[in-house]
């Protein structure tokens, strides 16, 4: 067996040493070219750069070439690392040195040539690179240039060299982002007032609407018998609303906000009177209250009467939805809206709250998604609002939102006043 491996291994003795040194490189090791897995056991692995380096992102810098291509002293000293250990940096740099003329400064990150800087240089290996006769020496720096850098020179000399890169790291990131503001910010430029739209004068608006005035006159027809009833009809049905509400609301009345707010105090709540009699606020009710018109002398007596039970107060939050959907709509379309809003409401709060609970309960939900219910309610403005306002609430039930009107409730004490107010304006024209 001895004989067998000396043969394939060149070994031996006797006469067979001479056949053996001819043919010993014919047959090989076949496990020679299979590295050994656990060589790097137990070592430390070297990073040698990419991503995060020394002195923040390895983008941030200027990466230089540099070649010291004569013998000796390099005239530079670098930053002792623990343990010999990290990247090497520059920290002293003779004057008139090899790495002074080739343009070494403190602070300066060694990195391997031809990386774009990404590849720093450990400590050891450059320390074993100057300690050789290896000439030239090629291999890259980054620095890490900044306004303050320029402004203070090159630094305190008692603060190290890693210390300073990662100063001047943080400094040139600062500024970086401080100019990527400033783009961000940069202020609007004034709009060249030649380039703007001219503005119509108010004699130019007067004579426009005059001219609108007369084509309509031109094209308008006389008004029938029939229109001129309706006409009548209507301007009487705005005295009866204005006697219900106590003031005429088709009437513009000037106040500031504070008189205003007291005039709506003294109408909802009463005023204070003092030992006289006399209204504490009274002369700022007279200025800033609507002016209070009494019921129309041509009125029924049956009008009357009626005017005297929805003399409530119609709440602000129906008001203002009301106004909302009347001045930011289409006229044919609000009045659709409020005649379907109208019988939503009579509905729920008369059907809806009489009756076993599972046929009145249908009189109190009204589905959003549904189109003629979406385009009266949910795609005008306001009209959401004034529902809400008189009672009705929002539901979520299976991926639906519902109008809800509650059970037992036939809604507040003003909203006769308030269906009175929408079935005036639906008959208006």
């Amino acid at each position: 067996m001895s004989n067998f491996f000396d043969k394939l291994t060149g070994g031996g003795g006797g006469n067979s040493n001479n056949n053996n040194n001819n043919k010993k490189n014919q047959i090989q090791n076949p496990f020679a070219k299979i590295d050994n897995p656990f060589a790097n056991l137990g070592k430390k692995k070297v990073n040698y750069g990419g991503g995060q380096s020394l002195g923040g992102s390895s983008t941030l810098g200027k990466v230089i070439s540099i070649s010291l291509n004569e013998p000796g002293p390099l005239g530079m000293k670098i930053e002792k690392r623990p343990n010999n250990e990290g990247s090497a940096i520059v920290s002293m740099v003779v004057d008139g040195g090899q790495a002074h003329v080739a343009g070494l400064q403190r602070g300066d990150i060694l990195c391997h040539a031809g990386t774009d800087g990404q590849h720093e240089i450990m400590y050891n290996q450059f320390i074993a690179m100057a300690s050789s006769d290896q000439r030239p020496l090629q291999f890259d720096i980054r620095r890490i240039q900044t306004k303050a850098a320029k402004t203070a020179g090159g630094g305190s000399s008692s603060v190290s060299a890693e210390a300073h890169a990662r100063k001047q790291a943080v400094i040139a990131a600062a500024e970086k982002r401080e100019r990527a503001h400033k783009q961000k910010s940069k202020p609007i430029p004034k709009t060249n007032k030649d380039a703007l739209p001219a503005l119509l004068s108010t004699a130019e608006k007067a004579r426009l609407e005059k001219e609108r005035q007369e084509r309509a006159n031109a094209t308008a027809t006389p008004m029938s018998e029939e229109a001129k009833k309706a006409v009548q009809q209507a301007k009487m049905g705005e005295e009866v609303h204005a006697a219900a509400l106590g003031y005429n609301p088709y009437e513009t009345a000037r106040a500031t906000a504070g008189q205003a707010r007291t005039a709506t105090v003294a109408m909802t709540h009463g005023s204070i009177e003092d030992k006289e009699g006399s209204s504490a606020t009274q002369q700022q009710q007279r200025m800033a209250a609507p002016n209070r018109v009494a019921p129309p002398p041509s009125l029924p007596a049956e009008a009357s009467n009626n005017n005297n039970n929805h003399a409530q107060p119609i709440s602000s939050a129906f008001e203002e939805a009301m106004t909302t959907l009347i001045t930011t709509n289409d006229h044919d379309a609000v009045k659709s809206s409020l005649s379907i809003m109208r019988k939503l409401v009579m509905n729920a709060t008369t059907k809806g709250q009489t009756g076993d609970e599972a046929s009145a309960a249908k009189f109190r939900r009204v589905r959003l998604s549904n189109a003629k219910i979406k385009a009266a309610i949910a795609d005008m403005n306001g009209a959401l609002e004034l529902m809400l306002s008189t009672g009705f609430q929002l539901a979520e039930e299976d991926g639906e939102t519902y109008l809800v009107f509650p059970p037992g409730d036939k809604g507040p004490a003003w909203l006769p006043n308030a269906l009175k107010t929408m079935q005036d304006y639906e008959a208006s024209s």
